[in-house]
């Protein structure tokens, strides 16, 4: 039902749209729709990831002021996350930003950090960490390629060590509308 409900969501919001978003590893696959505010100055962002090897998700949806300095492109913000880990499941919040250092008008540098401490984490959860470090190509002026490493960990209650959603390479594919 869970799944109905966002495919549901997702398939209703491309109007308001600014980007869809697919992310691919050897263990992973995501989608993500981003929508920036009339002004530019805020953006919300909705989305799913599925671990293959597991057949686990982690659903969320983020809310973010967006800004720049110099050259360099972002946003901050905090990121509702509900992972639904077979046995284990709970919602939480992480913390973040992400950054783009543009170096022409094809290719940029690209990073993100969320942090979510055990205190903003409910139910089965005890923790969620989320980062990425890559370039960015832009393929059109309606497209980008972004590849390079990233992590998604959540921790569980109760259980030692963490689970690694997704560790390693990824590529992701941007639409921009």
């Amino acid at each position: 039902m869970k799944r109905a409900l966002f495919l549901l969501a997702i398939l209703a919001t491309p109007a308001w749209a600014n980007d869809l978003s697919f992310r691919f590893s050897d263990d992973m696959a995501g989608l993500s729709l981003n929508a920036n505010s009339p002004d530019g100055k805020a953006s919300v962002e909705i989305g799913a990831n599925h671990n293959e090897d597991d057949d686990v998700e982690i659903y969320h949806a983020g809310f973010y002021a967006v800004g720049k300095r110099g050259r360099m492109q972002g946003r901050v913000g905090v990121k509702g996350y509900y992972a639904d880990l077979d046995a284990f499941e709970g919602p939480g919040l992480g913390f973040g930003f992400e950054l783009k250092i543009p170096t022409s008008d094809v290719f940029s540098f690209v990073a993100s950090y969320f942090y979510g401490p055990s205190s903003t984490s409910f139910d089965d959860m005890d923790g969620y960490r989320d980062w990425k470090v890559g370039a960015q190509i832009m393929l059109f002026e309606n497209s980008a390629l972004e590849f390079g490493l990233s992590d998604i960990e959540i921790e569980v209650e109760d259980v030692r060590g963490d689970y690694d959603f997704q560790d390693g390479a990824y590529v992701e594919l941007k639409l921009l509308f």
